[in-house]
């Protein structure tokens, strides 16, 4: 498989699963976005499952090496980190609605597809464990009690991933920069000596 035909697929496949949902999407609406037969599409793909999984796979890779950016545990602060975290989900949310879009459609899917339900785990347990890695900086983290910790990373995700959700339904009525500041308050509060 060259690697610029498997880009141009992926690329087709985010395009027709934001537009179409998962459910809706058809081998058929993939090779026309891509500009190509169905049958060549076929040759790289053969199930549509592969595909998404592929899909799948590419979005949580973007996802790693954008942590990556926001992210450095030796030479930002605890602070500056969680900034960082709170602006990647920012960025995908006004400028990648596609991959938010996707997102959500998975975790729909991954209450039928089993293994689609297992890669989303294994993403948001991967996202998890960065937040906590951040968190594991402050000094008063790590005197929490262990529940606290266990939960704030699924916190901060559910901060995130709300904002999406009431962003994307409501972008009039959801301001999206002051809740940015005012979850980044609340983690940043409950982390101060």
């Amino acid at each position: 498989m060259t690697k610029d035909m498997i880009g141009k697929i992926l690329d087709a496949t985010l395009e027709v699963v934001a537009r179409e949902k998962i459910s809706g999407t058809r081998m058929h609406l993939i090779a026309k976005e891509a500009k190509m037969s169905q049958s060549n599409l076929h040759y790289y793909y053969p199930t549509k499952n592969e595909l998404l999984m592929s899909l799948m796979d590419q979005l949580q890779k973007r996802f790693s090496e954008k942590r990556i950016e926001s992210v450095d545990l030796d030479n930002k602060s605890v602070d500056e980190n969680i900034h960082g975290l709170f602006k990647e989900k920012k960025d995908d949310i006004l400028n990648h609605r596609k991959v938010d879009y996707a997102q959500f459609d998975f975790w729909v899917q991954g209450t039928v597809n089993k293994e689609i339900k297992e890669k989303f785990q294994s993403s948001f347990n991967e996202w998890r464990h960065n937040i906590q890695q951040v968190l594991k900086g402050s000094k008063n983290y790590q005197n929490e009690d262990r529940n606290i910790q266990e939960m704030l990373p699924y916190i901060m995700v559910s901060l995130m991933m709300g904002a999406s959700m009431q962003y994307l339904i409501d972008e009039n009525q959801f301001d999206l920069k002051t809740y940015f500041e005012v979850a980044e308050k609340v983690m940043l509060s409950l982390l101060k000596d």
